[in-house]
């Protein structure tokens, strides 16, 4: 009994004190707009003005983009009149006060306000209206209380718990403890850009930020999975969800529903995707590699490898990182399968479905893969009785993806696609020499050569030596090559690499691959997207080849690896650190995007504008209400009318009026429109039900990944039967 006390009791104590931080709020932040008189409302004739100067607006923007939340409004006015203030945003998003009335012996006041969405273009405008003369002194704006320092709070008790749990059971060797300690260090550099209040705002950020807040929307609207939400498109909402898998972005969005800002939990997203792809690329070289030195060697790189690090920072291409952090699972399970432990083809399923609900086009590029290696191996797979355990593991893949898989092809069955951002890959292609260059830094680029990316989208160096001590090892050991597997793969490794880097530049004939695939290849956009598969392969073969190449003293090479990979990375994590391209702490992302990707047919962003619902003349609405995927309204039709809502009509939306379901369909710019018969009358819900063929497809996919866990955790359980006979 005093045992558990003293393995659980600090465990107990570190998660009931983190629930109190929580709940108590002690933690929470809160953004706080000083002196916006001088920093940021722009008055153009001055904060001061009489009545021969003329009576009106005093000031306008800049405006900025706030989220939804309770704020409290400070001010200080001096004036001898009636006058008013106007909180208005430039998409009119619905708030609980829009002006108040400042009076002559009101100088100074506070008010709270709500928004209840998004306002964009958010600005504090003056009216003088009265008096001979006002005096504008100071405008102070507070934001909602943030809950991140609470959830910092919380996943470092979970962490203290994990490590507790692990030194009662026995702990690390000394020699692991220094292994996870240098990949440990590694992660850390690769996350200092987002150790900073502010998010990078980069190519990509608007859109996955927008991404998220639309993930979010779908969730508060009571959709699991989320297909439609109605954050983007100035609340028209969004299928991006179906066309771009939000698997993982999950428990990111759940914690921006709980409280935490966007900078936040976009800044916690690539934390963990730095220390997942650390601990997969570990998992994966350990196995291939057998040796753990040589496994936290390729670790470090990958972890700092520089097109990696661009993913993250330099591009903020969310998918692409996820699937970079997760290709090591895949490339693990295909290597069980092909020339491991067969019966391991599970992982080979769950490393395909992880990069698919990912990054799709990460998955024709790991589907390519898998088909090269199945061609060029075949004679073995056939020979080992392999091909079963293939053909098992993508039947798992598809049911495990059937739930996003199914609304995918449905919607694309409808023209619903992102064929505007289609490029010819042949126009990316990068100079050989940018391979060779040393990160993103301030070096100046030509701008006539369009070849040398002013992207760090190069491998890095510390990945060249690796493959340069591989071909020297493999040169000067030539022995070796016929007993040592771990030899042989670094250098097929290394080759495929190099293959993979020769299809990123100009030196490979793209103009003609687009013309042999008919324009397919332009799906691919960029041909240096290759570059992952060039990181990932080059990673484990230079994890490899340092530390055989000074096998003495493995754990100096490590701490050598270390050093030369973040010397490398500094450069890129040091500019984007240093970037003043933000969106600022408090505020949040626009819903306007300039992207037309994953829209009906003829959908005109402009439209967008009118957030008004519109009713046929016989028709009577009030009290309506909309949030997110969600309309409620009071009607009343005195003969068959038509409502038109502020929701494009994506297949899968329902609506009732007390009980009786009605039709909806399309209307003018594909808006959602439901029709109601002569005589409805009383409560309209309109909300996105989905459709019950896809319900039946989450059926089958969570019944797929309970048979798979099920089936894992029975082998787990053999194998430790089997090791405690063995004992």
């Amino acid at each position: 009994m005093k045992e558990k006390l003293r393995t659980w009791g600090p465990v107990a104590l570190a998660l009931l004190l983190a629930a109190a931080v929580f709940c108590t709020g002690v933690l929470n932040r809160q953004k706080t707009w000083i002196n916006m008189t001088e920093n940021v409302l722009s008055f153009p004739a001055g904060s001061e003005r009489s009545a021969q100067d003329g009576y009106g607006e005093m000031n306008g923007g800049p405006g900025f983009t706030l989220p939804a939340g309770t704020y409290r409004l400070k001010w200080i006015i001096d004036g001898d009149g009636e006058n008013r203030v106007l909180l208005r945003s430039g998409n009119d998003a619905a708030m609980s006060v829009g002006e108040f009335a400042v009076g002559p012996d009101l100088a100074q006041g506070e008010i709270s306000f709500e928004l209840y969405e998004t306002a964009e273009q958010f600005e504090i405008v003056v009216c003088f209206e009265g008096g001979e003369r006002i005096q504008v002194v100071d405008f102070r704006l507070y934001s909602p209380f943030y809950r991140d320092h609470a959830f910092t709070f919380a996943i470092a008790a979970l962490i203290f718990c994990a490590v507790w749990l692990r030194l009662r059971r026995g702990g690390w060797a000394a020699e692991e403890r220094g292994r996870l300690l240098l990949i440990a260090a590694a992660v850390v550099f690769a996350s200092v850009p987002s150790m900073r209040d502010n998010l990078i705002s980069v190519y990509d950020t608007p859109f996955h930020a927008a991404r998220l807040c639309n993930l979010a929307d779908g969730l508060r609207a009571g959709q699991l999975p989320v297909r439609v939400g109605g954050f983007s498109y100035s609340g028209y909402g969004a299928a991006t969800s179906v066309f771009y898998p939000d698997v993982f972005l999950y428990p990111f969005a759940l914690m921006l529903l709980c409280g935490a800002s966007i900078q936040y939990v976009l800044n916690l997203y690539f934390v963990v995707m730095n220390a997942l792809a650390a601990a997969t690329m570990y998992a994966c070289a350990k196995r291939i590699l057998g040796d753990k030195w040589a496994a936290a060697c390729a670790s470090i790189l990958y972890t700092l490898a520089l097109y990696r690090i661009t993913d993250c920072y330099v591009r903020c291409a969310l998918g692409e990182a996820t699937a970079m952090s997760l290709l090591p699972v895949f490339l693990l399970g295909l290597w069980e399968v092909v020339f491991g432990d067969r019966r391991r083809w599970p992982l080979l399923s769950a490393g395909a479905a992880c990069i698919y609900l990912s990054h799709m086009l990460t998955t024709l590029l790991c589907a390519a893969l898998a088909a090269a290696v199945c061609v060029l191996f075949i004679r073995r797979i056939v020979r080992e009785e392999r091909l079963a355990a293939l053909c098992k593991a993508a039947g798992c893949t598809v049911l495990l993806c059937l739930f996003q898989l199914v609304p995918f092809l449905m919607y694309s069955a409808q023209g619903i696609g992102a064929q505007s951002i289609l490029r010819n890959t042949a126009d990316s292609a990068i100079a050989p020499a940018q391979l060779f260059l040393w990160g993103a830094g301030d070096m100046a680029v030509d701008p006539l050569d369009t070849t040398i990316n002013p992207q760090a989208i190069e491998p890095g160096l510390p990945l060249l030596l690796g493959v340069l001590l591989v071909a020297y090892l493999a040169v000067t050991r030539t022995g070796a090559l016929r007993t040592d597997e771990s030899l042989r793969f670094a250098l097929g490794a290394s080759i495929c690499g190099c293959a993979a880097a020769f299809m990123t530049t100009t030196l490979f004939p793209w103009s003609h691959v687009r013309v042999l695939t008919g324009g397919l290849s332009d799906y691919l956009q960029f041909a240096w997207r290759l570059m992952e598969f060039a990181v990932l392969l080059w990673t484990l073969a230079g994890g490899y080849g340092f530390v055989q190449f000074a096998r003495e003293r493995p754990e100096r090479t490590a701490a050598g690896v270390l050093a030369l990979a973040v010397l490398f990375a500094l450069p890129t994590l040091d500019r984007q650190t240093r970037s003043d391209s933000t969106i600022e702490y408090g505020q949040s992302v626009s819903s306007r995007l300039t992207y037309t990707e994953y829209l009906l047919p003829g959908t005109a962003l402009e439209g967008t504008a009118d957030r008004e619902p519109l009713a046929s003349p016989w028709l009577d609405v009030t009290q309506y209400a909309k949030e997110g995927t969600r309309v409620c309204a009071q009607v009343e039709a005195w003969e068959d009318s038509e409502l038109s809502l502020p929701l494009f009509a994506f297949d899968g939306y329902a609506a009732e009026a007390d009980g009786q379901r009605l039709e909806v369909g399309r209307g003018e710019n594909n808006r959602l429109t439901v029709l109601l018969p002569a005589g409805t009358s009383g409560t309209l819900r309109v909300w996105f039900a989905g459709k019950a063929v896809w319900r039946v497809c989450d059926a089958v996919s969570l019944l797929t990944l309970l048979a798979m866990l099920g089936v894992g955790l029975r082998r787990r359980r053999e194998k430790k039967n089997a090791d405690r006979v063995i004992s």
